[in-house]
């Protein structure tokens, strides 16, 4: 993350204005093949390689925005080690990039064995996927009374599945296009700030400050490429069409449902019989009412309880971890500006007045 003094004046040849020429340029391209048909020769294609690139991108650039250029500075030289984050920075970001690549291989893993399966990737999907995926009871048998004749068997969702995760949503490949942009911020910051560019926040007497460049957009270009970073990623991980969401998030809370559904018929039927059918009813339409909204997959996460308990558990751990990170970045905005200004003094007075965005331009 952005130490508390810029040093280095920025030059590249590729400024943020060829950057977003760039984005401008590409992406009509990436809507034009999110909107591709999957099952068509060319979709059945493009679509999972467009999504595959898309999370290795991701992944990559989590890994670099996230690894710091340079080794710790000395003690002394910290000019705020109070706080559990500043603390454990180093250990924050290395967890991000070890659970984003997790899941993002595992994703891409997926798309692959469904798009094209083979029998490499059989072992792996095996232990991607709720299996047997065809063999689940759908969530009405789970509601039927031993007197209500069972319907008849639902078909396996896997191609359903199938074409699902191997299209990629446009909020996945409008997560990937945030993390990439907010990674090239990042590492620009790196050149520009070179050996004394630490997570840390450290303050020395050779230290000066650089205006120019992205930070002549805003003070904390950095912080804002963590930004970019971390929710392109969380949308990456968990959009429409996502691995995890599809085959276990989704199937998961489904059958949670189904049995929550079953729970309330039960009880029904302990205060009336005729109490007990509309409960039924009631419950079961309104698990095929939700079903309607999903990829058809609802089969598949019935029986999964471990696995779906664990993806849920990781949405948690990585929501209060994304959050954390994101508050303590905001707080640290405020402690940066501060010691900038006690060092400087009237030269960053200069560069705050000049430039009054900490890390949006005209937002905030």
């Amino acid at each position: 993350m952005l130490p508390p003094a810029h040093i280095n004046l920025f030059s590249h040849a590729r400024g943020p204005p060829q950057r977003r020429r760039a984005l401008a340029f590409c992406a009509p391209f990436a809507v034009m093949l999110a909107s591709l048909d999957p099952s068509g020769p060319i979709g059945s294609v493009l679509l999972p390689l467009l999504k595959i690139a898309a999370l290795l991108a991701t992944g990559y650039t989590v890994h670099r925005a996230l690894s710091p250029p340079n080794p710790p500075p000395a003690p002394k030289t910290c000019i705020d080690n109070r706080t559990l984050f500043e603390r454990a920075i180093r250990h924050v970001t290395f967890c991000s990039k070890m659970l984003t690549w997790t899941i993002v291989l595992c994703d891409a893993l997926a798309t692959l064995h469904l798009a094209a399966p083979t029998p490499l990737t059989h072992p792996a999907a095996s232990l991607l996927f709720p299996g047997p995926l065809s063999s689940h009871p759908s969530p009405l048998t789970l509601l039927s009374p031993p007197s209500t004749p069972l319907p008849s068997p639902t078909p396996s969702p896997l191609p359903t599945l199938a074409r699902t995760l191997t299209a990629p949503h446009p909020l996945l490949l409008l997560g990937a296009a945030l993390a990439i942009a907010g990674g090239a911020l990042r590492l620009a910051c790196f050149r520009a700030l070179g050996a004394l560019f630490t997570f840390e926040l450290t303050i020395s007497p050779a230290h000066t400050l650089v205006t120019s460049g992205p930070y002549a957009c805003v003070r904390h270009p950095s912080y804002a490429g963590v930004y970019a970073v971390l929710l392109g990623a969380s949308a990456v991980m968990f959009a429409p069409g996502a691995w995890l969401r599809e085959a276990w998030l989704v199937p998961g809370a489904r059958a949670g449902s189904a049995w929550a559904a079953r729970a309330l018929g039960v009880r029904a039927a302990l205060q009336g019989g005729e109490r007990y059918g509309e409960a039924v009813a009631a419950a079961a339409a309104a698990v095929v009412a939700g079903g309607q909204e999903s990829v058809g997959a609802a089969d598949v996460g019935v029986g999964a309880g471990a696995g779906a308990v664990l993806a849920w558990a990781f949405v948690a751990f990585w929501t209060a971890k994304v959050v954390y990170a994101l508050r303590s970045t905001n707080r640290r905005v405020g402690t940066e500006d501060a010691h900038l200004r006690r060092v400087f003094g009237a030269q960053w007075e200069e560069w705050a007045g000049r430039v009054r965005w900490k890390l949006v331009p005209w937002v905030y």
